[in-house]
């Protein structure tokens, strides 16, 4: 693959990881959006469990708003460079939507396999989803 995320692929998760030799989620994120598009998200602190999911998912969108990121309607279908955040009952996760290869994908570190780039349907089977993205409605 000649796409640039090639370069993240195969990095291994930690928990607070902020790269270059190791990733969390969001310092995933970070990374990315310094790197390759000159944008910056500020550092949140990652909380531990229930209420620390809560949190850090308010933590999440407080630094995507500050960085002119919006939450974007159910309407709007997956495009090259939205955040995609994943909630289910027992996780909290979140990526960078991908057009690759003529498809739909998410790049994200995940904690059994490290930072991965996967189809958007595998990607977000079984979670709820939101969109956060810069775009005009």
């Amino acid at each position: 693959m000649t796409h640039w995320a090639a370069r993240y692929i195969g990095r291994p998760h930690s928990r607070a990881g902020v790269g270059p030799d190791s990733f969390s989620c969001w310092g995933l994120l970070r990374d990315i959006f310094l790197r390759e598009k000159g944008v910056h998200f500020p550092n949140l602190e990652i909380g531990d469990g229930i209420r620390g999911d809560s949190e850090n998912v308010q933590a999440i969108k407080a630094s995507a708003r500050a960085s002119g990121f919006r939450r974007l309607e159910r309407d709007f279908a997956p495009c090259d460079g939205d955040i995609v955040i994943m909630k289910s009952v027992v996780r909290l996760h979140c990526g960078l939507v991908l057009r690759v290869n003529g498809g739909m994908r998410v790049l994200h570190s995940s904690h059994e396999r490290g930072v991965v780039l996967d189809h958007w349907s595998d990607a977000v089977a079984g979670m709820t989803v939101e969109l956060w993205g810069i775009r005009n409605a």
